[in-house]
């Protein structure tokens, strides 16, 4: 991944809290990190190292609009039958179908045979009620619902919540994070009972690593200024239809049934007491050549067994259980209650968890107990070591908060050294309770969410949006000039067969504008039109959406670069400053006898800035009295955008400056880049050029 689209993103919490997260049968073997919890990826990585500088007008985002959504208006739109449907229809339109698919599911919760129709299929006694090894007790108030005239049925089940976890997002964009939505069960009978579908939606560009996610985010930061009506019907296309180049949230392929194991479907039930949560993958079984998907219970992630926590233990996992917690007291005693957190091998995972009873197996804390012990006595030498005051019954309460269980009640208000665990909606996170908000009624979220773990997991989406980031793969050649319109990079790539290329500056997708182009040296636009100049000593013009390009100029012998404020035109032309109109005529001089004139040049609404020698110089577009704006060593760029001047400079390593036009210190805003070689601003974006042979083209926003 490109060091430059590095930026520090830190976020937690859940619908589903923290330990829940699924892994896939084959995920050991194509990915060496071990199964995830709530928090991972974006969300807990610090990497400031390599993050760019702050923004001068950052992005920022409602999070109730781009993180979270809630709103009744929204989620009429989303029905179990509709999810389940989709699922159905993408594996063919053969086997079960969606209200099967929907007993199916909680017929795992009834020991066997089950109900003849869907069958074959998990039960909660296969293995002597034992799934990994650990208990997998049966459910059968919940597992009621497979019988086909049940009062609690698909219909039953009414959308809560949606939920942008780009947070999720492996940091080397393997896939792009998770976007769920939770149902609750609004009817059929008494008891609460909640599904919640989290797709791990994948990502089409690998080549650009997380930044090949950057549409994802572009498209929730944009709900944040659209009417209600209009997020309803984005985001249900979102989820059933998909963006461009991407496939749709709700695919069979999102919910563990991937090469990787990722993503996964996770309930959690109270038809029954006590509150119990447990998981599920998508798995596609071919009897006879006849396919059907059926839901396979899987661990609960981050949920090792509580008696492998217990120091008197003799499971014979025990031993390398508490081996391998002594490495990760480290990020457990991270005093920060949005990034704390610990990695488990899925080998030591149970296959449930009880967010309810106390003094039983899932209690973690009930299971380390007080007394001495050498696992004790392990976990404070490390503490010790890292200077941390945190206690080892503090560090075993803070695995136990990012269990399922500990996160939706058993950690509430839990004092876990430093800080205290924020407390959920009473054994949820999402819920059924409709209140009144700014666009009509919504479904009520938990405080824990509310006041916590969301505006963090905004911040990694705002972090992630304002970080620099390619346009490009580290693959194109001769890159001579940049220009943007706020909504696109364009640069040229100067060979004897240049070429004139875009790409969106939240998609990336570069594209070819003009082809077989002798020698382009530099590039301008006006959002209408792409203009650039050849060595020949022309002036060409194309569409921003491609087609014929046609001539603005010809016969300027010693052309260099190219500006435009949206009516003229300004070049350079051997130790000359010209304008002419944007559809060609006439040249007229605006500056002549400037021999260290090196072809960079901008113009905004009032002046003209240009580079000579180590000078910046400036003076009225029109022409008038010439003034130094400021003299730097290494200058390879300059764009202005009416407030500030952008000055590029590859140095060793090269850094850009914004520079206030009405004068004061500039401020370095981007990360250290190397062989910069231009730069463009226009909207909120700035956009620069390293040609490295192969070099990138990258953006920021401002």
């Amino acid at each position: 991944m490109l060091k430059h689209s590095l930026k520090a993103a830190l976020a937690a919490g859940a619908v589903l809290c923290a330990g829940c997260q699924a892994e896939g049968p084959d995920e050991a073997s194509v990915d060496p990190r071990d199964p995830i919890s709530d928090r991972g990826g974006m969300g807990v990585t610090n990497r400031g190292q390599e993050q760019g500088l702050g923004s001068v007008q950052p992005q920022t985002v409602d999070a109730r609009k781009s993180v979270v959504l809630t709103e009744t208006a929204i989620l009429t739109g989303f029905t179990l039958s509709g999810v389940l449907n989709q699922l159905a229809s993408q594996n063919g339109g053969t086997g079960l179908n969606s209200t099967q698919l929907f007993r199916q599911l909680w017929d795992t919760q009834n020991p066997t045979t089950g109900q003849a129709d869907l069958q074959p299929s998990a039960h909660c006694n296969d293995t002597g009620n034992l799934l990994n090894g650990f208990p997998n007790g049966c459910r059968t108030s919940e597992g009621a619902q497979a019988v086909p005239t049940s009062i609690t049925n698909i219909n039953s089940y009414s959308a809560i919540g949606l939920y942008n976890r780009f947070d999720l997002a492996p940091t080397s964009g393997a896939d792009c994070g998770e976007y769920r939505v939770v149902f609750a069960k609004t009817g059929g009978g008494g008891g609460r009972n909640f599904i919640i579908f989290e797709a791990a939606l994948p990502n089409p560009r690998p080549d650009l690593g997380i930044d090949g996610c950057r549409p994802v985010q572009a498209f929730w930061r944009d709900l944040s200024t659209k009417p209600v009506a209009t997020r309803a019907t984005a985001v249900r296309d979102f989820y059933f239809i998909g963006l461009p180049g991407f496939s749709p949230v709700i695919h069979m392929n999102n919910y563990g049934f991937n090469p990787a194991g990722i993503g996964q479907v996770r309930v959690n039930m109270f038809i029954g007491g006590p509150w119990m949560l447990k998981e599920f993958k998508l798995n596609r079984q071919c009897p006879a050549g006849v396919c059907t998907l059926k839901f396979a219970p899987v661990t609960v992630k981050a949920n090792p067994a509580g008696r492998l926590f217990n120091p008197a233990s003799t499971h014979a996992l025990a031993p390398s259980f508490r081996a391998h917690f002594i490495t990760q007291v480290e990020e457990l005693a991270v005093n920060n209650v949005n990034t704390f957190n610990y990695s488990v091998p899925d080998t030591f995972n149970a296959a449930q968890s009880d967010a309810q009873s106390f003094g039983i197996e899932d209690d973690y804390s009930a299971q380390f107990g007080n007394s001495a012990s050498t696992f004790r006595n392990d976990i404070q030498a490390e503490l010790t070591r890292l200077g941390s005051t945190v206690s080892p019954n503090q560090i075993v309460a803070r695995a136990q908060a990012l269990s399922c269980g500990g996160c939706h009640d058993r950690s509430n208000s839990a004092s876990l050294g430093g800080f205290s665990f924020p407390n959920s909606a009473s054994f949820v996170h999402s819920t059924e309770n409709i209140q009144t908000g700014p666009e009509g009624t919504r479904f009520a979220v938990s405080n824990a969410l509310a006041n916590t773990f969301i505006p963090f997991r905004k911040q990694v989406m705002e972090d992630f949006l304002n970080a620099d980031h390619p346009l490009t793969p580290v693959s194109r050649f001769d890159i001579s000039g940049s220009a943007t319109d706020g909504l696109f990079g364009y640069w040229v790539e100067r060979r004897a067969t240049g070429v004139v290329m875009k790409a969106s500056l939240d998609s990336g997708g570069e594209s070819v504008l003009a082809f077989n182009r002798p020698d382009p040296i530099a590039v301008a636009t006006d959002g209408l039109n792409v203009y650039w100049t050849e060595a020949s000593g022309s002036i060409l013009k194309v569409s921003v959406l491609g087609g014929a390009v046609s001539t603005v100029a010809t016969g300027l012998t010693g052309l260099g670069g190219i500006a435009t404020d949206g009516t003229s035109l300004f070049i350079t032309q051997g130790g000359s400053l010209l304008s002419l109109p944007l559809a060609g005529g006439a040249t007229t001089a605006l500056a002549t006898g400037r021999p260290g004139l090196t072809g960079r040049l901008t113009v905004d609404g009032a002046n003209l800035f240009w580079h000579e020698g180590n000078d910046v110089q400036r003076m009225p577009k029109g022409g008038g009295a010439i003034s130094l704006f400021t003299s730097r060593p290494g200058i390879t760029g300059l764009a202005s955008d009416g407030v500030r001047l952008w000055v590029a400079e590859d140095l060793n390593p090269g850094n850009v400056l914004a520079f206030p036009l009405a004068g004061g210190a500039p401020v370095a805003t981007f990360a250290a880049a190397f062989n910069i070689n231009s730069i463009s601003a226009g909207g909120g974006h700035v956009v620069w050029t390293e040609n490295r042979n192969p070099g990138v083209v990258m953006a920021k926003v401002k």
